[in-house]
């Protein structure tokens, strides 16, 4: 545990800075500006909360910040050369996955969970907010495994990541039944649909199948990524 420590010590300076914390911060303020907008203008007989939560919310800013975010814990040592400090040390690789993901998780329970709270507490009501706390830690948890993963292997992740959130789940998912199942939005979105009983997504997958999944892509993503680890070059 100490290991992991350290190294996520390292990691968050790699991680967060001021540069990318305020870039993320505007994207979530600008979220939150326009639900007060919403809430004040927009007639409540025709407006769904929920929906505001998955199209904005769900749709682009959990995954894009999670994607800016993510795709650099890993992906900023590569760049950068610094990866072979930590292979100098007696330690796992698996320990190097385990300080990633965690380095990316609190830097993202702030900039996502505080936001998307807030959106839904403002255009809606405590059902709303929690159930886009809970969708969008579902987020967190898929798309900070994915994207950690994805920065490791390309320097190229934002372009991919940005590729998979537009065309793939963007597009694509919503042309087919079976593509919209390989989308972590599909996930994400039906457990808001089940917590706030909303209509945002057709068909939506219970709560219980969205944790697992989420789970699971968690799961998969961090054995690849300590596979990647344990068998790339290090300069």
């Amino acid at each position: 545990m100490r290991t992991i420590t350290a190294m996520s010590s390292r990691l968050l300076k790699a991680v967060a800075t001021r540069g990318r914390i305020l870039a993320m911060s505007a994207v979530g303020g600008l979220g939150i500006l326009v639900a007060f907008l919403l809430n004040a203008n927009v007639d409540s007989r025709d407006f769904r909360p929920a929906e505001f939560i998955s199209n904005f919310g769900l749709t682009i800013f959990v995954p894009l910040v999670v994607l800016v975010v993510s795709a650099a814990t890993l992906g900023v040592l590569r760049e950068e050369r610094t990866l072979v400090y930590f292979w100098l040390r007696p330690i796992g690789r698996w320990q190097i996955t385990v300080a990633a993901l965690l380095v990316s998780a609190v830097v993202l329970v702030p900039l996502v969970l505080i936001p998307l709270g807030v959106m839904g507490t403002v255009v809606g009501d405590s059902t709303v907010a929690t159930g886009a706390i809970l969708a969008g830690t579902l987020g967190v948890v898929a798309y900070g495994s994915l994207f950690t993963m994805l920065g490791l292997f390309t320097q190229r992740a934002l372009l991919w990541g940005l590729a998979y959130i537009l065309v793939w789940e963007g597009f694509v998912a919503g042309l087919s039944r079976s593509a919209g199942w390989l989308a972590i939005r599909t996930y994400t979105s039906s457990a808001l649909a089940q917590i706030t009983d909303t209509p945002v997504i057709n068909a939506p997958a219970q709560t219980s199948t969205a944790v697992i999944v989420a789970l699971a892509v968690a799961a998969v993503c961090f054995v690849i990524t300590t596979w990647r680890l344990n068998h790339m070059e290090v300069d």
